[in-house]
Formats: structure tokens, sequence, C-alpha cells
């Protein structure tokens, strides 16, 4: 075979992939309220220890929220950025529907209080406007 024509079948099959590829990357996220069912408590009341919780967990820090399986262990993100790492959660990150567990982080300096309290607060109208109910937890 000539290289023209194995050029040109090589050109045709990856055309024919990349045109049945799904391109969801350049489409516009849905909202997770369309994605994810509303919360369940049925499905969590029961849920006594922090290692059990399957939905996202939010820990509130001085230096802004960390959330557990999606961010570094120990290490914070701006609350205005807690919405798209939740967004970008897959679905199956929300077996008891839309809610989220938060917890301040236990182990703070009577400085950090004031941090804390403000990034709580920030992030609870944060969840709020995405429609994400919350079941707080007790620090540490």
């Amino acid at each position: 075979m000539s290289v023209l024509k194995r050029g040109l079948l090589v050109t045709i099959f990856v055309a024919r992939l990349v045109a049945s590829t799904p391109i969801g990357w350049t489409q516009t996220p849905q909202s997770l309220q369309s994605r994810i069912l509303k919360a369940d408590p049925k499905r969590y009341h029961s849920v006594q220890d922090a290692k059990d919780w399957k939905n996202p967990y939010l820990i509130v820090r001085r230096e802004g929220i960390e959330i557990v399986g999606l961010t570094a262990a120990g290490q914070a993100i701006p609350v205005d950025s807690v919405s798209g790492l939740l967004k970008g959660s897959p679905d199956s990150a929300w077996p008891y529907g839309l809610v989220v567990a938060v917890q301040d982080i236990g182990l703070v300096s009577e400085g950090d209080l004031p941090r804390i309290e403000a990034n709580r607060k920030r992030l609870l109208m944060l969840l709020k406007r995405l429609g994400i109910a919350v079941d707080l937890w007790p620090s540490a």
C-alpha cells in the first residue's frame, strides 16, 4: 500500500474516532440540582462517624475549606472555589442526595476563631445559593 493511501486511511480513521467521541467537555456543566436528587435524611441520619459519611465532607479552617477526598489532606481552598469542586464531582459522590457534612476544624487557637467563623458563614451562604443541604457536625 502506498504511503499516500495509508496516510489517507489513518486520517479517515482519526476523523471518525474524533467525530464519535463525546464532547461533554465543551458543554456547559449541568447544575448540581439538575443532576443530583434532593437530600434524603433517611439515608444518612444514622451516620455517627465521619469515616462513614459518603457525600462530600467539608472542614472549615482558618485558611479556607478542606473538602475531604477532593482537596489535599489538610489543605484548604478559598470558599469561592468550593462551588467549582462540588459541581465537578461525579454523581456517584452524592449517594445521600444533595447534602454535605460541614465541620469546623477541631484544633484551633483563639486567634483563629474569627476567621473560621467568617469562612463558615460564607460557606453556608454559598451552599444555600447552590441548593445544597447542610448536615452540621460538631468539631472534633
